[in-house]
């Protein structure tokens, strides 16, 4: 799975705004009138889009910007979510802010690109605190 900034920063917002962040989660296919080559290549499109997802997801919880929920791997590939109250943690709300305006994280991102920087949580944080100094200065 690739990072993807833009899934992070959706997620974020969504977690901050207490609404439902998994609403983008794909639906598992069933097996109706299709053959079984069919059935088995949408299980895959929607372990990947799951995947991607809840790969994010765990980013998240492993670096500690959000609480109040669990990922689980299942041995078959797929994942087992519990959540009681999911939140931002004050790091999550720091990432969010420098994420949260749209000129600013347009800016992060093609000055990022511009100069041959992979964006990184340090990366972001760094380009944010020199996009403020920018906009004060």
């Amino acid at each position: 799975m690739k990072r993807d900034w833009d899934l992070i920063r959706k997620l974020l917002t969504a977690i901050e705004e207490e609404e439902d962040f998994l609403t983008d989660s794909p639906a598992q296919p069933k097996w109706l009138e299709q053959t079984e080559e069919a059935y088995l290549n949408e299980l895959k499109a929607f372990r990947v889009a799951e995947g991607r997802l809840f790969g994010h997801l765990e980013l998240l919880l492993d670096n500690g910007y959000v609480a109040g929920f669990q990922v689980i791997r299942m041995a078959d590939g797929g994942f087992a979510f519990s959540r009681s109250a999911p939140r931002l943690t004050m790091a999550g709300h720091d990432l969010l802010d420098t994420m949260r305006s749209s000129k600013v994280w347009a800016w992060i991102k093609s000055t990022a690109s511009t100069q041959g920087v992979e964006l990184s949580f340090d990366a972001i944080k760094a380009l944010g605190a020199l996009a403020l100094k920018n906009v004060l200065g």
